[in-house]
């Protein structure tokens, strides 16, 4: 495969870390990848589609303000139930995107479930596939000095 995946394939490199995201938001996971001595790699991800997704983009208000350490459990209306949490710790020297990511397969919508650090539980019924969905922590929070809220 790796004469299919292009030329950064073919030079041999010291590679020392890599992060994950979706850099153009179509839906599958692109990679940047460290290289000693040398500039970032990004690596496109343009693998034949067909299937659907959904990337959650969570904003805390009484938890953590990017939402890190939420659960998700998503139940697509085909096939079975899928677990993930936010989270941007995944490599060596690097940092992955923050939303959470699901691969949906052949479902066209979802209901997602999300646990929020604060403990808070929020529920979305018939989420559809395909897009980049904003989710705010509901529940507000105390204000602070500076406008925030926790």
């Amino acid at each position: 495969m790796s004469k299919e995946a292009g030329p950064s394939f073919q030079v041999p490199a010291a590679h020392r870390g890599v992060a994950f995201g979706d850099f153009n938001n179509d839906g599958k996971i692109d990679a940047v990848v460290v290289v000693q001595n040398a500039r970032p790699e990004l690596w496109m991800n343009h693998s034949p589609g067909g299937n659907h997704w959904l990337i959650l983009y969570l904003e805390g208000t009484r938890s953590n303000r990017d939402g890190l350490g939420a659960r998700v459990k998503i139940t697509p209306n085909v096939g079975g139930p899928q677990w993930n949490h936010a989270t941007a710790a995944t490599g060596f020297s690097t940092s992955s995107d923050k939303r959470v990511h699901f691969g949906l397969g052949a479902a066209t919508k979802a209901k997602v479930e999300i646990t929020w650090p604060s403990g808070i539980q929020q529920v979305l019924m018939g989420v559809k596939a395909n897009q980049v969905l904003t989710v705010r922590e509901e529940g507000g929070g105390a204000p602070l000095r500076n406008g925030m809220r926790r």
